[in-house]
């Protein structure tokens, strides 16, 4: 198990999230009921049950209580949504840009649950386990990294609104995504990359969503950008600890 000073730090930011999604899944029952695959039964008993999975999961992260196994099951339940949720979402409206970039973002954040189960476990992982995390987590930080240069409103990392030549620091994003993504995948300096790709992450979350936020604290909309932010950002963190294993 890392017991570097980024590791606390990323369970930390790792555990934020869900805490307030669980909140939400609260909230906006009706809602997220909806999400819920018409097949299955009793649809609210299963947005429920993920609520209180999601608050338990991010409380076990920031008190750095039994994170490994809550690590795997949170990794698990992600894994059901991009199988069971997404296909339903993006069959419904494939051109919905949206929906590329929530599978997208869901799968380099599962990446990051399964990458903290790893990095808290007692006993030396496969190195091919960590692979596929980086793999997991790089090759959609690669093309939401694209998307930078479609301009995609959607896309993680958002410019904030206030920046002079909006079109040129989407591009710079965009390419500094990608280069962060092939830089875990391909580099010696994986560890590195992947810090500086969090922090980059966390400094235009705080630019752009705060000032939001700060704006209309009850934008429900704007939390879930930077719930998703949050997790992508403690996410990199999670990585460059895989990258040392």
């Amino acid at each position: 198990m890392r017991t570097t000073y980024l590791l606390p730090l990323a369970s930390l930011l790792f555990g934020i999230p869900w805490i307030i999604f669980g909140i939400q899944h609260f909230l906006y029952a009706d809602f997220v009921r909806g999400l819920v695959p018409a097949y299955m039964p009793a649809r609210i008993f299963w947005v429920y049950l993920t609520c209180v999975a999601m608050i338990a999961a991010g409380i076990s992260f920031i008190l750095r209580r039994q994170v490994r196994l809550a690590a795997f099951l949170l990794g698990c339940m992600l894994l059901l949504f991009i199988l069971m949720v997404h296909p339903l979402l993006l069959s419904g409206e494939p051109q919905g840009g949206i929906h590329w970039t929530r599978a997208l973002q869901d799968t380099a954040i599962m990446a990051a649950a399964f990458g903290l189960c790893l990095v808290y476990s007692p006993h030396p992982s496969s190195p091919k386990a960590s692979i596929i995390v980086k793999y997991c987590y790089a090759l959609p930080l690669m093309v939401l990294g694209a998307q930078h240069f479609t301009h995609n409103a959607f896309v993680t990392a958002k410019i904030p609104a206030w920046f002079p030549l909006i079109d040129v620091f989407d591009y710079l994003i965009g390419i500094a995504l990608i280069a962060a993504a092939l830089g875990i995948l391909f580099t010696r300096n994986a560890h590195r990359t992947a810090v500086r790709l969090g922090v980059l992450l966390m400094i235009l979350l705080i630019l752009h969503h705060i000032p939001l936020l700060a704006a209309n604290i009850h934008n429900a909309i704007e939390w879930t950008g930077a719930m998703l932010d949050l997790a992508l950002a403690a996410g990199a963190f999670i990585v460059a600890q895989t990258a040392d294993l």
